[in-house]
């Protein structure tokens, strides 16, 4: 049997449990594919449905439904008899799922970061989660499962797929496989934080090496310094990403990508040293990734960032 999944790079678990339901024909009516955004999410639901929907391709297939885009999903595009057409689909999504299929067995429907519904037209998709068709397959994702993001209620109608960040040696084989130059393609793996996709559209962007190489000498310019200096550094930084979530923009989290970069100068410093001064890139190390936990726990930005760079400036 051809692999349904060959371009998906990573996620083991997740992946082997689908071609398992594949194999037996035993697959939920609705998945949620859990997991950042950037790490391939989007890909294997379309894998999915390709392996579902094998008599014509994807994109011209009368019985595939996909939504994508960035900007909220309008509840024109759901529910069975929207205010007026939906905009960007031919038939909303309950309507498409009431008719049978053209040409196939199945229809299936993919429906991206389902957190672009509100609440309330997410309340509408439940409606289609509890009373499912037979042979319709849907597949919704989303980076959290944060009831603020995703209802509780459209969760438990779900069969959940949860996708973990990539080893970094595994996205550094992917981009040289995409003849992206090996030392290259090995420091966006890095800095990746386990995200193929990420690493794919950063692959060519030059900015991102240099914003890399910037935000290490930051990192330099703390150790030793008066403390000052790592406090004008955190609340530049915490000011950066209150923008960064203002403006919406599909751009790295200026914190996450800063953090990163320092990772990787900590670990090469801890790489080359001996003894007690290992120890203390070590010791850094092991803080920025303590200072990523805090970040995640709703810990406030601007804290969590000067007591990392304060115990940096230590260092010398």
């Amino acid at each position: 049997m051809t692999d349904p999944f060959p371009g998906v790079v990573g996620h083991a678990q997740a992946l082997d449990q689908l071609r398992s339901q594949l194999k037996t024909q035993r697959l939920a009516h609705a998945y949620l594919f859990v997991g950042e955004s950037g790490l391939g999410k989007s890909m294997a639901a379309r894998a999915l449905a390709a392996a579902l929907l094998p008599e014509a391709p994807l994109r011209r297939n009368p019985d595939y439904w996909e939504d994508d885009r960035i900007k909220p999903l309008s509840i024109n595009e759901i529910r069975l008899l929207p205010d007026k057409p939906p905009e960007f689909h031919e038939l909303s999504l309950q309507a498409f799922l009431n008719l049978k299929p053209a040409v196939g067995s199945r229809r299936v429907a993919v429906v991206t970061n389902v957190g672009r519904l509100r609440d309330q037209d997410q309340g509408v998709l439940l409606k289609t989660l509890e009373e499912p068709h037979p042979n319709r397959v849907i597949v919704l994702t989303t980076p959290s499962l944060n009831p603020f993001v995703v209802l509780p209620t459209v969760v438990s109608r779900c069969q959940r797929v949860f996708f973990h960040p990539v080893p970094a040696p595994d996205i550094a084989k992917l981009l040289a496989s995409h003849g992206v130059d090996a030392q290259r393609a090995r420091l966006l793996a890095d800095l990746s934080g386990g995200r193929p996709g990420w690493a794919m559209r950063r692959a060519g962007d030059a900015s991102v090496i240099d914003l890399h190489h910037s935000w290490t000498r930051r990192l330099e310019e703390i150790f030793g310094a008066p403390a000052d200096v790592p406090l004008r550094l955190a609340a530049q930084l915490d000011s950066e990403q209150m923008g960064w979530r203002r403006s919406e923009a599909d751009e790295e989290d200026p914190v996450l990508f800063a953090i990163a970069s320092w990772q990787i100068e900590l670990r090469r410093r801890m790489l080359a040293s001996r003894g007690r001064e290992q120890g203390t890139w070590a010791r850094l190390l092991e803080l920025s990734y303590d200072t990523l936990g805090y970040l995640e726990q709703n810990v406030s930005p601007r804290l969590a960032l000067e007591t990392f760079l304060l115990e940096c400036r230590k260092a010398s």
